[in-house]
């Protein structure tokens, strides 16, 4: 009899006064909201930051060794992707360039020459695989030209459009058309450039011949079938010192491991997870401290009539875990619209991952339920007869 009357007790005592109900479900939700936005920033940032990989079209990639972050690119020569290329497994390889610290977009809001990324290749060699960039390679083949990532910040940017002339580190140049990849924590936005035009905007790339151009990634495409750590291992053992070869998968890694670990923007997001959780604690244990303390005479009721503190110590964690999941709720309908609002405000890629609900609603249930316990603690000690007083 007792255990069929918990679960109705314990919704009865958080749903009898709406207001306070009200009250503890937008608190929860608040907590909620703000560890999903922490997570969901933090996704994106790791998201956005290999954006640019991902759109590689390859499956091994020749870097240098020293390299820390393609947000800060370093060359090789471009001898080492000829070398690579002579593996009879590789089908291909195309040289991918990199600049961001000498490439200036002027523009046209305010005249100023505002800083960009600009990456290149030989169109015709398809090396990132966005459809936009494929179906226009004739137009931005021409000299003079860039394709503009519609996606970028107009704020500091402007708009992109066709047909849009300004200047690129002081060479006046043509957007020839937009394709879609978006920003980044690093960059307001990206230009893709054709390898010559690229060369002549920034001739200090190119060597004194074809095999010394410094170039930032070698992308190779590889032969159907062919054994992908065997032929890694085998190019990696022909490269001097100075070059890494890696997989997709290892590249994106360690682009990753580099902001998650390396650079302080990943841990300032797991700390606004933890500021999150703990004001979670904090919201919930006056909700049911208040709630608790208003009911003391109902619980010394029930004490003196046999019920243990464990079977009040449950109605209490019920209780918490119920206003976990209406929090949950609530939270959660509440970050689907703010995630949608930062995506457009920013177009970071703001993206829910069932893992990262996962995450935060166990979160949340740990919350409220250390909270539960935290705030039972005079119930569980006090005897029935000072109850009643």
């Amino acid at each position: 009899m007792f255990r069929r009357s918990t679960v109705p007790l314990a919704w009865r005592n958080l749903t009898e006064n709406k207001v306070r109900l009200a009250a503890s479900v937008a608190g929860t939700a608040f907590a909620v909201t703000l560890m999903l936005m922490e997570t969901g920033f933090r996704g994106a940032l790791l998201d956005s930051m290999v954006a640019v990989i991902r759109h590689l079209d390859g499956e091994l990639f020749l870097i240098p060794r020293a390299l820390y972050t393609l947000a800060v690119p370093l060359p090789f020569p471009r001898g080492r992707l000829e070398l690579a290329r002579e593996f009879d497994d590789v089908r291909s390889g195309s040289v991918f360039y990199v600049e961001t610290r000498r490439s200036r977009w002027r523009s046209p809001l305010d005249g100023l020459p505002r800083r960009i990324r600009v990456v290149a290749y030989p169109p015709a060699e398809d090396t990132m695989d966005l459809d936009a960039l494929r179906r226009s390679r004739d137009a931005w083949s021409r000299p003079k030209t860039v394709m503009a990532d519609a996606l970028s910040r107009p704020g500091k940017l402007g708009r992109f459009r066709p047909g849009l002339v300004s200047e690129l580190s002081g060479r006046r140049v043509e957007v020839a058309g937009t394709f879609a990849l978006g920003p980044d924590f690093e960059n307001e936005g990206t230009l893709v450039m054709s390898e010559e035009n690229f060369l002549a905007t920034f001739p200090e790339r190119r060597g004194r011949t074809a095999g010394a151009d410094a170039v930032n990634v070698g992308v190779l495409r590889v032969q159907a079938g062919a054994d992908l750590r065997r032929l890694k291992a085998a190019v990696q053992a022909a490269m001097p010192e100075d070059v890494l070869v890696l997989t997709k998968p290892e590249l994106i890694a360690k682009e990753q491991g580099f902001w998650e670990r390396v650079a302080p923007i990943g841990t300032v997001f797991d700390i606004g997870v933890v500021m999150g959780f703990v004001v979670g604690v904090a919201i919930c244990y006056q909700v049911l401290y208040a709630d608790i303390a208003d009911r003391l005479a109902e619980f010394a009721t029930l004490k003196a009539m046999g019920y243990s503190n464990g079977w009040l110590l449950g109605v209490v964690i019920r209780q918490a875990v119920e206003l976990a999941l209406l929090g949950f709720a609530a939270g959660l309908a509440v970050s689907v619209v703010m995630f949608r609002w930062v995506h457009v405000a920013t177009g970071l890629p703001m993206e829910f991952q069932p893992e990262t609900a996962l995450l935060v609603l166990v979160l949340t249930l740990l919350m409220c339920v250390l909270s539960g316990c935290i705030a039972a603690r005079q119930l569980v000690s006090a005897d029935p007869a000072q109850l009643f007083q």
